[in-house]
Parts: C-alpha cells; structure tokens; sequence
C-alpha cells in the first residue's frame, strides 16, 4: 500500500473509518508497513485525529520494531553521533533499556569485522529447538542486508570468535557441540547468503586432546602442537592471544607463553612438532571461570615498536569477585629479535591492580566486555534484589 492508495482511500472513506473502535484501528494497523503508517499522519487533521493518534503510540512503534526489525535478524542502527537537534535523547535511551532488558532476547552476541570501516556486522541469534542462526550484515545501505548466513540444527552453538587480522582469509571460528571447530572465510561478493560461507578448516577435539597451532594459508595443516606441563585436565583453554611470533594462552588455572616458531625435537618423534611454553605462571587453586582479555592502547609502544600491556579481567571459581590484572611488557625485551626463553615479550605473572566484588552471583547468567582503553561492561540477568530476570544467552 503506498502513500497516494491511502490518502485517495481515506479521502472518499474518512467518515466511515474515522468511526473504527481505537482498538480495532491497532489491529489493523499492525500489518501495515511503516511508510503506510507515516502517510496516515498526513491526512487533513479535521477527518483523521484518529489515524493521527494511533501513529503515535508507543506501542504500536515497538510493535513495528520487533516485526519487521528483531524478527528479521535486523540490527537496530547505532547513535551515529547526531546532535540533540535531529535526535531525541530520551527516545533514544528509552530504545537502549529496552533493548538491554528484554527477557529473552534472540540476538545475542553483535561484533563488527575489524579493520573494514565497521560496514560488516557479525550477530548471532537463538531461535527454538536451539537453533543457532550466525549473519554477516552489509551496514553501508540504508536497510542492512544479510550478505552470510549460517544455520546449525544438528549440533548445539557454543562460541564464535571473530579475527582480529583484517588479512586474513579466517573470518570467525565457530565452536559447536560435540567439540566441533570451525575457521570459516565469507565471499562478500557472493549474493546468495546461504553459499557465501566457507569452511577452512573443521578440527573435532577428543576428550584428551591438546591445543595446537593450524596453518590455513594454503593446504591448512597442523603446525605445532602444544604441550603444557600442567595436569591434562587443565587443557580447558579459557582465552588467548595470538601475535607475530607468539601465543599467550590462560588455561582454567595457569597462563603460559609459547613461540609459534617450529623447532626441531630433541627427541625425535612422528608427528607435528611439539612446542613447549617458555614461561608459566599458575593461580594455584584457583580456577578461572571467566575471563576477559583486551591489548591496552598505547602510542608510545607502538612508536617504540614494543608490545603494549594486556587488560586481563578474571573471575575465579566459585567466588564473585572480579579481579583486573594487568601483563606487562617485559622491560628488558629486545625488539626485532625473535621470542625466546631469554627474550620474552611479557612478564608472564599478571599484576593485580584492582578487586572489587561482583554484583552477580557465580550461578547467574553474565558477561563481560572489556574495551582497549581499559574500560569494562558487566552484563548480567539479575534484578536490584539478586533475582534472576531469564536467560541471559
């Protein structure tokens, strides 16, 4: 229906429908697309206080949202940085808390494709039977289209991580149940969105099976396999970080550094190489339930061609205090020589800067961000009270 159909239809019928129960006109309504609802607006004001009133309910708007916005996979736009004049704060922040208190919201996890401009946004959604649903959104246009789509029925969605190295063919690794990972690569030009994804490499873990190192320029391969000197059961990997020449690892209780240089073995022995971490530090008892980590920004290490400090937020299990470390960089580090046991990027120890109690209890739901300033977002799905709102995906 288009703007002259309804102003010629209201124009002849307007006595007629200017009778409809209010109640009556938001069911219609409903079904209209937005520039319907927009062209009421405009008919002449003596016949229409009616049309007038109900494009300007609330409900009817946050009606129109979740139809053709949520249900459609549509990220809602951001701030963009307009001024006051254009928009309405208090509008704005009504659409903010109720996006972020929604009792069981289907897209939960929302991250741009670094290094692109921000044009290509990553969401993942929940629908029912646990069906996962992963896009890749075009944000340049006016409405944002779906450029990628991924659907995973048989096997459960359990983590995406998204490449930070904008060169990389590796877009995102998906993790799903039973230990399936995924390093997928997406043909932006492709426009049909269910073919536009492409599996790299697919690696399935057994219960024992140890952290490696894949070479997924050419022909992807096995580079080197990781051994820690911990206990098996400690080969639960909770974060890394992945540079140049070498990897920092946290398990569920140590953190440890490796080269991502082959070596030869002292022993010789079939298979990949082993490579074998070059420092270790271990929280002892202590196992890390959560944790976050973020490269701190820093101009002057950059200019100097030196690492910059990493942010670490770690929860502990089962204790609800959230603990901000710091790792430094190593001050005797040589730049431009390669990472060795004598030449070390980071001091391997964490510094602990702050503690301070979290207001969520370790059997809720929650998460962290935390940006590369040092800012950090807890979210979470408790009340005032401590009580559990839903599930926070």
């Amino acid at each position: 229906m288009n703007e002259f159909t309804v102003d010629s239809h209201i124009r002849h019928r307007s006595p007629s429908l200017d009778t409809i129960p209010l109640d009556i006109l938001f069911d219609i309504f409903q079904h209209l697309p937005i520039q319907s609802v927009l062209a009421l607006r405009q008919v002449c004001p003596p016949t229409s206080k009616s049309f007038d009133a109900i494009t300007r309910l609330r409900s009817i708007w946050a009606l129109l949202l979740r139809t053709l916005v949520q249900e459609q996979n549509i990220p809602i736009p951001s701030f963009d940085g307009k001024s006051p004049v254009s928009v309405s704060l208090r509008a704005r922040a009504r659409e903010i808390h109720f996006g972020a208190t929604v009792k069981d919201p289907d897209v939960f996890f929302m991250e741009f494709l670094p290094g692109r401009g921000n044009r290509w946004l990553v969401s993942v959604a929940i629908r029912a039977r646990r069906k996962c649903i992963i896009q890749c959104w075009d944000l340049t246009v006016l409405q944002p289209v779906c450029i990628e789509k991924l659907t995973y029925t048989d096997r459960p969605y359990n983590c995406v991580v998204i490449n930070n190295d904008p060169s990389s063919p590796a877009i995102m690794t998906i993790q799903s149940k039973p230990e399936v990972t995924e390093i997928l690569t997406i043909d932006f030009e492709e426009k049909d969105p269910e073919s536009a994804g492409s599996t790299l490499v697919t690696k399935c873990l057994t219960c024992d099976g140890k952290v490696s190192i894949w070479d997924i320029s050419d022909q992807p391969y096995e580079k080197m396999q990781l051994v820690s000197p911990s206990p098996l059961h400690e080969y639960h990997c909770r974060a890394m970080h992945l540079c140049d020449d070498y990897l920092i690892i946290f398990f569920i209780q140590t953190v440890e550094l490796y080269s991502t240089i082959p070596r030869p073995n002292n022993i010789a022995t079939p298979g990949v190489p082993i490579s074998y971490p070059l420092a270790q530090h271990s929280f002892h008892y202590r196992i890390i339930e959560k944790i976050n980590m973020s490269e701190q920004v820093s101009w002057h290490a950059a200019r100097l061609h030196r690492p910059s400090p990493i942010n670490i937020v770690i929860r502990f299990w089962p204790v609800d205090t959230l603990h901000y470390f710091m790792l430094d960089p190593n001050p005797v580090y040589v730049p431009g020589r390669e990472t060795s046991l004598c030449n070390l990027l980071y001091l391997v120890q964490p510094t602990l800067v702050h503690t301070r109690c979290s207001p969520v209890w370790s059997d809720l739901k929650s998460d962290i961000a935390l940006g590369r300033y040092g800012t950090m977002l807890l979210l979470d799905n408790h009340d005032q009270d401590g009580m559990e709102y839903g599930d926070f995906k």
